[in-house]
């Protein structure tokens, strides 16, 4: 992972501590980090040369749930370990506190895609844990059932470690699948957040042959203003188009199987941006392979 996967706009040199060498990244186990973490002050709050908007406050409030409280597809035992219950009727991932809709809706209104995973993306700076933004995974969980139904004889903690399990998920051509993403840092901006997702897909696509894809994705972003509680969706509804949401707004469609693709491998991939989320989403979608 590249330091350009998040630079947050610090000059470090200034600091004249000599700590560029020190840092280190990592995804975080979203599950485990105390409340104290939660504080959102700045890390180098004190240093000399350092500018006061580089430590710019928003409020942090992420997209409000629409439709009501949507019935998930997945049962609410599977459901009950995700996270922890929201005060919508949703689930509330714990290193950031976002909650996110147990379903979410684009092209239904009901029997929606299920949340079915749950994480945060993580950087580590010296001593000091930036989550960067909170992920849910949302499935067509009775689509994903008959599209993988071959993978049924297996235990739930086989495919969980299964990754042609995922792999099957990421390329299945009729299961809807969504990424919802909850900005959680003040110092995500535009450029870094998309510096990051290139740094990505950019090699997946070029291997399919569509480097100008990247161009498309990325104009969907022009004059968006990143700040902390900032909603993106990912919504691929049959591995061809991607739809793409911004604070609820649809900004644009894509014709890419190649993107769909790319875009959810980054996520339950060999090498995922947040394990939490990924093997959340493995287990959950496991364990109802096996209800009835």
């Amino acid at each position: 992972i590249l330091w350009s996967e998040l630079q947050l706009g610090l000059s470090f040199t200034c600091i004249n501590i000599g700590i560029s060498s020190m840092v280190v990244f990592q995804v975080r186990d979203g599950y485990q980090v105390p409340e104290a973490s939660k504080n959102p002050a700045p890390v180098f709050a004190n240093a000399s040369g350092l500018k006061a908007d580089n430590f710019r406050f928003w409020s942090a409030q992420a997209a409000p749930f629409s439709g009501g409280i949507p019935v998930a597809s997945l049962s609410s035992s599977i459901l009950s370990g995700l996270g922890r219950p929201g005060t919508k009727g949703g689930r509330e991932e714990p290193a950031t506190g976002y909650e996110f809709p147990s379903e979410y809706c684009y092209l239904r209104t009901k029997n929606c895609p299920s949340l079915a995973g749950l994480g945060v993306r993580s950087k580590k700076i010296i001593i000091k844990d930036i989550h960067v933004y909170a992920l849910g995974i949302y499935v067509d969980v009775p689509a994903a059932k008959s599209a993988l139904s071959s993978f049924k004889k297996k235990s739930v903690d086989e495919l969980a470690k299964d990754q042609s399990f995922y792999n099957a998920v990421v390329s299945a051509s009729n299961v809807e699948k969504t990424l919802r993403l909850v900005i959680s840092s003040r110092l995500v901006d535009q450029k870094k957040f998309l510096e990051a997702l290139e740094e990505r897909l950019a090699p997946r696509l070029k291997q399919a042959g569509q480097p100008e894809t990247l161009v498309k994705f990325k104009k969907q972003f022009d004059g968006v203003h990143f700040e902390r509680g900032l909603e993106i969706a990912f919504t691929c509804p049959d591995n061809k188009n991607l739809v793409t949401k911004i604070g609820g707004q649809q900004k644009g469609v894509i014709t890419s199987s190649a993107l769909c693709s790319s875009l959810f491998d980054i996520y339950l991939g060999s090498d995922p941006v947040s394990k939490d989320a990924k093997d959340t989403f493995g287990r959950n979608l496991a364990a109802s392979f096996h209800e009835h």
